[in-house]
């Protein structure tokens, strides 16, 4: 028999074993940040003097290796890249016959943090020219496996978020009033908040069936929808049937500038948006049946199909008067496909399949080589090529290709793109704001303040935006579909899990920025995200039942 020592020292051995091996990294994690590191040095899209342009001249930070369009020097046989790592001022360095080479062969070795590059060119012999460039960038954290642990199941957390929704003052003052609250100043947007909160009222409904919730939250939307199509361009106009971009209502007119020189005057419209109130329409049409509701959304289409141009596009902004361009920017027309698409595919509307071609063929032939995803936000102005890139339309165009199960290895570079320059996995890059008091909504702007990972809206909105987030999700888990990649399914999850994470700092909200500070709430950013993560969750549910 085994003497009680004996026992009690190959016990110490077992528990000394199993705790060990408890702390070892997970190997699935392991080889995904492995996998991650390596893929990093491939670089995104990268631009070819005379070929391809660079689509990074306005970037500031990259998670997979960059190249810079310097300029080539007369008579350089070979360009050194020197670069200094301003976290430990280590220096690193190769040659190569161009001065626009990724720089694959070290990126690696850069810790995340700031960086300096200088590239010279040298004869054959060995002389040195000067200068071809230089410039200084952030090496963005590349993905480490999953983070965080979901506080809450994500449809849990979806429906605990439009819960707090519906109970806002400016929510539930459209049931007493039968208009929107002047005091919610983001209701001057009407077609991107007022068709969001028609599609958060339904879904919501369809998740309390049969209750007084849901009774209220159909009224709501009805209430909504009504006034929107109310207000909406009238029969006749260059845009009829559109509802309006901006709209003033008494009590916060003097607050919203509607002079003709302001981009966001009330005569302007943002011809994108239209397809969010359409797609508001048919979810409402589709939990009531009323058909106004389906033919306010037939009409919005009509009115898109009126309006293309024969490149195949739309003006990005529209004077809804005079139906003249204010703004020489195109539209990237991926919320109209997508619209299309929906109209032709769930409601077998017949006319529609041409317009949806050439808007694709305009997709395909612009931002596809030029790899100018423009951003196309209200509330910032039209700008010039690449000053201000996001990741939605690229999102939206992978998630077609996906859908459509072609192009796969495009919709994969665009979904590339989008983390590039878009997703924070971990240690944002400090920006430096000057605060004009110290105050909690101005401490949120810091980004030693965001909850990561998070997603940035744009170059010119430099924030993590939970509707951002929401996309990248959905992008992901599109990719993962298509391709049976496990770190696409690591990366959604790890979003999802800070949606939660984020959530509980917030009482329940799913805030408009990632950060520990109440900052300004846009409803979108709630709704959106929510129907994410609810569809998200069914996702992962129907693997687990392919598993079984």
């Amino acid at each position: 028999m085994i003497n009680n020592k004996l026992l009690v020292f190959l016990l110490l051995i077992i528990c000394v074993f199993i705790m060990s091996c408890n702390s070892l990294p997970n190997r699935e994690e392991v080889s995904l940040q492995e996998i991650a590191l390596k893929e990093s040095t491939i670089p995104v899209h990268p631009g070819t003097p005379g070929k391809s342009p660079f689509w990074n001249g306005y970037a500031k930070r990259f998670i997979y290796a960059p190249s810079f369009n310097f300029d080539k020097i007369e008579g350089a046989g070979y360009y050194l890249y020197e670069l200094e790592s301003e976290v430990n001022s280590k220096k690193y360095s190769f040659k190569n016959a161009t001065p626009h080479a990724t720089l694959s062969p070290i990126w690696t070795s850069i810790p995340v943090g700031f960086f300096n590059i200088k590239v010279k060119g040298f004869t054959p012999g060995g002389n040195n020219l000067g200068l071809a460039g230089s410039g200084r960038y952030y090496h963005a954290a590349p993905f480490a496996g999953v983070y965080h642990k979901p506080v809450l199941p994500y449809d849990k957390s979806a429906e605990k978020a439009l819960e707090k929704l519906m109970e806002k003052e400016y929510v539930e003052y459209w049931i007493t009033h039968q208009k929107p609250d002047p005091n919610y100043l983001y209701y001057r947007y009407p077609t991107k908040m007022f068709g969001a909160l028609i599609v958060g009222a339904v879904t919501y409904a369809r998740l309390k069936p049969n209750t007084a919730e849901a009774e209220k939250a159909r009224e709501l939307a009805v209430i909504v929808a009504d006034h929107l199509i109310k207000i909406s361009n009238p029969e006749g106009s260059p845009l009829e049937y559109f509802p309006p971009t901006y709209h003033g209502y008494e009590g916060y007119d003097a607050q919203f500038n509607k002079s003709s020189e302001n981009h966001m005057n009330y005569d302007n419209t943002m011809i994108p948006y239209a397809a969010d109130a359409g797609n508001a329409y048919l979810d409402l049409y589709d939990y009531t049946k009323e058909d106004k509701y389906f033919e306010a959304a037939i009409k919005i289409a009509h009115t898109f199909k009126k309006t293309q141009l024969e490149n195949g596009s739309w003006y990005l902004y529209v004077n809804k008067k005079t139906g003249k361009p204010t703004a020489p920017n195109i539209a990237i027309p991926t919320s109209m496909i997508k619209y299309f698409n929906r109209l032709s595919q769930d409601y077998d509307v017949k006319d529609l399949n041409g317009a949806t071609q050439e808007a694709l063929k305009w997709v395909m032939a612009n931002p596809v080589n030029t790899f100018n995803w423009q951003g196309q936000f209200e509330d910032v102005k039209a700008s010039k090529p690449y000053q201000n890139q996001s990741r939605e339309q690229a999102c939206e165009l992978a998630i077609y290709l996906f859908k459509n199960h072609t192009n796969i290895s495009l919709a994969e570079e665009l979904v590339r793109f989008a983390e590039d320059q878009f997703v924070i996995w971990e240690q944002p890059m400090d920006i430096e704001i000057e605060l004009m008091e110290q105050n909690s909504s101005k401490l949120g702007y810091q980004s030693k303040n965001w909850i990561t990972p998070c997603v940035q809206e744009q170059y010119e909105w430099w924030m993590p935006v939970s509707r951002s987030a929401g996309i990248m999700i959905d992008t992901y888990w599109e990719a993962y579909n298509e391709t049976g990649k496990e770190i696409y399914l690591a990366k959604a999850k790890s979003i999802a899990n800070s949606f939660t994470v984020v959530q509980e700092i917030h009482q329940g909200e799913y805030p408009t920025y990632f950060t520990k500070y109440d900052m300004g709430f846009w409803l979108n950013n709630t709704i959106y995200p929510a129907k994410v993560m609810m569809d998200f969750n069914d996702h992962l549910g129907n693997l687990k039942n392919l598993d079984r």
